[in-house]
């Protein structure tokens, strides 16, 4: 549905071409106001111990893309009063935004554009962390907040936001492809000293 006329600054798209080195899309309209953004993961489906292991992957995940960039990522607890920006949820099912989770080895997560917030991961998938088994949760987390923050899949076959699960690297960063997308969306900002 077209709300209104949509004019050169409203959509910014990357060319794809040998010359232009950086192919990931980004769309001008999807990025966060504002560079200090919130995230809440919720417990439902978790236990005590899961719960500790995914928030200090979710801290890993969301540290990769602000450590390339001006955004700031801050983790309010589930009993903070505050509202957060990104919710995080693992859910199963049907669990409330049109795009139900289908069991193990189907859809492993999806994350939404700025400024929507919602992040939701397959609760019934095998997640795992440094095994080549099951579903990494750090790469499909790092993936999903590319998303959550305004990037779009890229066609290069190295950058994280490739549209294909990989299985688990090791040394799994962000693709140069990656960085030029996060920085153009969310620059560097330069100190100056008097």
């Amino acid at each position: 549905m077209l709300i209104g006329p949509i004019l050169a600054q409203t959509i910014w798209l990357v060319a794809i071409s040998a010359a232009t080195p950086w192919i990931i899309s980004v769309l001008a309209e999807r990025k966060w106001p504002y560079s200090i953004i919130t995230w809440k993961l919720f417990k439902d489906h978790l236990n005590a111990g899961d719960r500790y292991i995914i928030r200090n992957t979710l801290h890993r995940a969301f540290y990769l893309w602000q450590s390339a960039s001006s955004i700031r990522f801050y983790e309010l607890r589930e009993d903070s009063p505050l509202s957060a920006e990104i919710n995080v949820i693992f859910a199963k099912g049907a669990h409330g935004d049109k795009l139900p989770f289908d069991g193990r080895e189907g859809v492993v997560a999806h994350a939404f554009y700025p400024t929507d917030g919602k992040l939701h991961f397959d609760a019934d998938e095998k997640w795992t962390l440094n095994r080549p088994d099951g579903v990494n949760l750090y790469q499909t987390a790092v993936h999903e907040i590319g998303h959550i923050i305004g990037l779009e899949h890229s066609t290069d076959e190295r950058a994280v936001m490739f549209p294909s699960y990989r299985p688990y690297d090791p040394n799994y960063s962000l693709a140069d492809d990656d960085v030029r997308g996060v920085r153009r969306l969310y620059p560097l900002k330069r100190l100056r000293f008097r």
